[in-house]
Order: C-alpha cells, then structure tokens, then sequence
C-alpha cells in the first residue's frame, strides 16, 4: 500500500534510512535536502518505508502540480532493495492520480521506457567513483584533460578552499551569459546558507593576486560529493582554472569512497569537461504529463 504523508507525519529517521542504504543514494531526496530547496513538498510510503518517493509541488490558480526544483536534479523511488520497473510505475501513476499535470526527474534507478500517459525523456549524468587514490584517478583524464590541468598550474594559480558564498554569488552574477533575476539569487543564497549551517556544502576556488576567477559548490550526502553550481569568469577560463579547482578536489578526496557527481549534462561542451576527468554517463529519465489542456493550464505556464 502507498500512502500521501504530509511534512510533519514522516518519520526523517526512516527515510533518511532508506535513503542512505540505496544503492542510487544522492543529496536530492534527504528530508535535510528538500527542506532546504523546497517551499512545499510530500512523502509517498510504501509499506513501513519498504519503499518511498518525495513529491514538491505548487499551488496555482487553484491548480495543484508537481516541478523539479533548481539543483535538484534527480528524484524517484528509493529503497533498500532493488526497485523494479512495476513499483515505479505504480508511484507514478498514483502521483498522476493526485495531480492533473506534472514535471518530474527520477534517479538512474527508475528507468521506465514509455508509458502511456507520461511523456517520457532520457538526459544524463556524469559520476566518477573516487575510492581509488589520486595517481590511478589521474591516469584515468583524458589526454586532453591532463594537459589542460598541467597549464593551470604553470599559470601559477592558487587553490583556495575559504572561498566564500558571496564571492562566488558575484563571480556568477558577472559572468551569466543569460542575467538571473534577483530572485534566483535569493534561492542560490538561501539554500547554500542553509546546507553549510548543516556542514553539507564547501565552495572551492581558484585565485590570482587574489582575484577569484572560478569557484564550484560541492554539496555532501551519505555517498556522493554532488557538483551543484559552478562559475568561471574569462580570465579563469583562458587559464583553466576550473581544471585546477575539479583536480584539487579529486586529489583531496581521492580514497574517500565518495562518487563524485558532476551532476549532468546533455550539453556537449560541458559533458566533455566531465568526460575528460574519467567520469562515466548515467541515464537517468524525467516525465512530465498534463491531464488538462483548458486556459488554466497556459495562465500557470505564463505565470
């Protein structure tokens, strides 16, 4: 049986649990997680916690639906044991049930096919166990990747691991190609502020004559060192600083029994630069579905 539980009735013992033993274990769904990057969000319960799935959703227009919040990047059914493509299945369509439409990102767990009803998509991730130490890691870069890390050191730049959330908020908001709103900003304030009070996020960087010129937030769960955001301003990109700060951070960790997650992504440049550190691609599927096709529908999307 699968139960709705609201915020106050799950047990974030449980499910923290649950989370933690599976085998696709992230930051995304810890209770610790959602709260922090969601305004409203509930639990689906099979059973005693056999299996669970967090839904976020909204209110607008009198019209309840589900989203994928910003870094936030996968979701979907957790368990303990394995989770077969019937039980997927049976959420999705009980979650379809409770809402008239929806966006919603599954883990790399949860892969379904088609399904009627749902429109269904595959996107990827890049995720690099670094259990090994850094030597056999490194061996692992791409050629490529191996000569670009080279060129950052002999740009004589400096790692620096007391970089700062504001720091790193001003570096992004220079260099955005598309200009963020002031909201955006607030979101990316406030979530990061919330995860370092819980020692689950460090930001690290790259300097010259103490000028930042790149800086990328790692967030920590159980098993996965999770690459949520990244900035580089052109000067850091000509001298390849990012190579430097995601090196640093592989040879700091190496050992770790982390699997780095470089969280994404299908835009060929970026999954090159993930590519290029040894990282593999994992599949992972997002399904979005609409029961309504009225003028209530089109106001939301326009809101």
């Amino acid at each position: 049986m699968i139960r709705f539980l609201n915020r106050k009735q799950i047990d974030d013992h449980k499910w923290n649990s649950v989370i933690a033993a599976s085998r696709y274990e992230t930051i995304y769904p810890h209770t610790w997680y959602l709260d922090a990057c969601a305004d409203r969000w509930f639990a689906m319960v099979m059973n005693d916690y056999e299996c669970v799935m967090p839904v976020v959703f909204r209110n607008k227009f009198g019209l309840r639906y589900t989203y994928q919040p910003i870094y936030c990047q996968q979701l979907g059914v957790f368990s303990e044991q394995r989770v077969d493509t019937e039980i997927t299945r049976m959420f999705l369509h009980k979650m379809q049930r409770k809402f008239k439409m929806g966006d919603y990102a599954l883990n790399e767990g949860n892969i379904i096919g088609e399904e009627k009803g749902l429109n269904v998509t595959d996107s990827h991730n890049y995720t690099l166990p670094i259990s090994e130490d850094y030597d056999q890691i490194f061996k692992n870069y791409s050629e490529n990747c191996r000569r670009n890390v080279k060129k950052a050191f002999r740009e004589n730049l400096e790692f620096s691991d007391e970089v700062n959330l504001e720091e790193l908020i001003s570096l992004k908001k220079m260099n955005e190609k598309v200009q963020r709103s002031p909201k955006h900003y607030a979101y990316v304030r406030l979530l990061f502020e919330r995860l370092a009070e819980m020692d689950r996020v460090r930001i690290f960087g790259a300097r010259t004559d103490s000028h930042l010129l790149a800086a990328a937030v790692y967030g920590y769960s159980e098993k996965r060192a999770v690459f949520l955001l990244s900035a580089s301003s052109d000067m850091g990109k000509k001298k390849r600083a990012m190579f430097m700060v995601m090196d640093a951070f592989i040879q700091m960790h190496a050992g770790s029994g982390y699997t780095l997650d470089f969280e994404g992504s299908d835009i060929a440049s970026i999954a090159r630069f993930f590519r290029g550190f040894g990282a593999k691609p994992q599949v992972y599927q997002r399904i979005s579905f609409n029961n309504r096709t009225n003028n209530l529908v089109k106001r939301i999307k326009s809101a």
